[in-house]
């Protein structure tokens, strides 16, 4: 739904939770969150919402209507309405970047939810623990896994970019180029695309060449893309016998951190993750255990 038909609409007089962003039409978050919200009998809708900028002014205005309960932030404007709330979680602070608005009586607070989500998965599966990783991309969602990354201990990290003489380095990442990455495959543990190379409709892409698909053989490759569940880069990962964690689970517990920090209540995963398996079926098999 467009911004200007939202604002129009008698849903957004109604108590609503929103998904903001610049395309949305392609999400699953209304999905995951109006089933969330029926579990509970919760009158409250989700929507998502198409922002563009010149709009943005009016969305914010938006915010201290007391039918608007809270938001999930997705792409282009994740930095621009870092600004919009009064207050920031440590974490969002320190990324400098909100997926998340918490509303609590007139007060805006800003998270970021995709560390957790990232992060929450590789628990479940008992990897509690990672020394060092390999990252390929360092756009917004590298920086989740990256933060995610070092709350789970990893003080190695190899950052995988074809610009690397726009960034500079600190004490806990490492740039390399995509010719030099094979180099380092064998001293990682976990090897995670964080780039949309394989996400539909451009299936057949990936950050790997097919002649170094090799290099994945020993690590724990993690793709964060959900669409397809099996994306090139992860069908390469298991024909050289790496163990594989699809893009899915993240989308959910991410969704999960921001409807508990909305609704103080718990996310029915299973629900979610078994509906949500069937829009996106699986074709690879269950990530093996540490």
């Amino acid at each position: 739904m467009k911004f200007s038909e939202f604002i129009s609409d008698p849903i957004s007089q109604a108590k609503h939770l929103m998904l903001i962003g610049h395309p949305v039409s392609h999400s699953v978050s209304p999905i995951m969150h109006n089933l969330a919200l029926r579990e509970y009998n919760l009158d409250i809708s989700y929507v998502a919402v198409d922002v563009e900028a010149h709009e943005l002014p009016s969305l914010i205005a938006h915010f201290n209507s007391d039918s608007f309960l809270g938001a999930n932030i997705t792409l282009p404007y994740k930095q621009t309405l870092f600004d919009a709330v009064d207050q920031h979680s440590d974490l969002a602070n320190e990324m400098g970047v909100i997926n998340c608005v918490q509303k609590t009586s007139h007060t805006l607070m800003g998270h970021n939810t995709d560390s957790y989500g990232f992060i929450k998965p590789l628990q479940l599966k008992g990897y509690d623990h990672l020394d060092s990783a390999l990252i390929f991309g360092f756009g917004g969602a590298a920086q989740a896994v990256i933060h995610g990354l070092e709350q789970l201990g990893c003080d190695t990290i190899y950052v995988v970019s074809r610009n690397i003489d726009k960034h500079e380095n600190d004490s806990h990442i490492n740039l390399i180029s995509y010719d030099e990455w094979p180099e380092y495959a064998e001293e990682v543990e976990i090897i995670v695309n964080t780039t949309p190379l394989g996400m539909h409709p451009n299936i057949d892409a990936s950050p790997v060449q097919e002649e170094n698909s090799i290099y994945l053989r020993d690590s724990l490759c993690y793709d964060i893309v959900y669409n397809p569940r099996q994306t090139k880069f992860l069908e390469q990962a298991k024909n050289a016998g790496a163990t594989c964690m699809d893009g899915l689970p993240m989308l959910i517990y991410q969704a999960a951190r921001s409807f508990e920090l909305w609704t103080g209540k718990s996310f029915p995963v299973q629900h979610v993750e078994e509906h949500l398996s069937h829009v996106f079926p699986a074709h690879i098999s269950s990530p093996k255990e540490p």
